[in-house]
């Protein structure tokens, strides 16, 4: 299993910043009613999730790892 709740709340925090992110980067994002319900679903759509693994990659300067985030 992939814990995604602690991948949201460690890497963006609250769906507000995940917003703030998209757009910086001129990112064609959902509602933030929709983010939010990432968090509460614990799900994030596949077509989303590449894309957050390139903010997060951006904005730190360095590949991110998920391993911490997955549950055998």
């Amino acid at each position: 299993m992939f814990d995604t709740r602690a991948f949201l709340t460690e890497q963006f925090t609250n769906a507000q910043n995940v917003l703030v992110l998209f757009t910086s980067y001129g990112v064609d994002c959902p509602s933030l009613s929709a983010i939010e319900k990432w968090f509460a679903r614990r799900s994030i759509p596949g077509e989303y999730l590449p894309i957050l693994l390139c903010i997060l990659e951006l904005e730190r300067g360095t590949p991110f790892s998920l391993t911490k985030y997955f549950k055998a």
